[in-house]
């Protein structure tokens, strides 16, 4: 049953938007064992004039459940799950410092 509003509800017109780029709104590697794995890439609309990242109902996403497979084949795979690899004891140690204690200044 419908509730009919005092006066009439107008939403304002939402005008076209054109995207040129891609924002990586996810990415996960999940590998399990030395034989199976999976990534998943989400990506959104990205204007980067405006930084404005479009809406999560433009998500595409890019799937394999052949992660081994893809690092063997593709060669940018390769180099991006190397860099990952690479990354974790630096991250680990900026992270570390993060949250490292502010030392006291001695005192007078």
């Amino acid at each position: 049953m419908p509730i009919e509003p005092e006066s009439p509800i107008v939403t304002p017109a939402v005008p076209e938007k054109t995207y040129n780029e891609q924002w990586i709104y996810n990415l996960v590697v999940h590998a399990p064992t030395l034989t199976t794995g999976n990534v998943r890439i989400e990506l959104l609309p990205y204007d980067p004039t405006t930084q404005e990242i479009g809406p999560g109902t433009l998500n595409q996403p890019v799937y394999t459940d052949q992660l081994w497979q893809a690092i063997n084949e593709v060669p940018e795979v390769a180099v991006a799950f190397q860099a990952v690899i690479d990354c974790v004891a630096p991250l680990r140690t900026w992270i570390e410092a993060q949250n490292a204690p502010v030392p006291e200044p001695p005192a007078e």
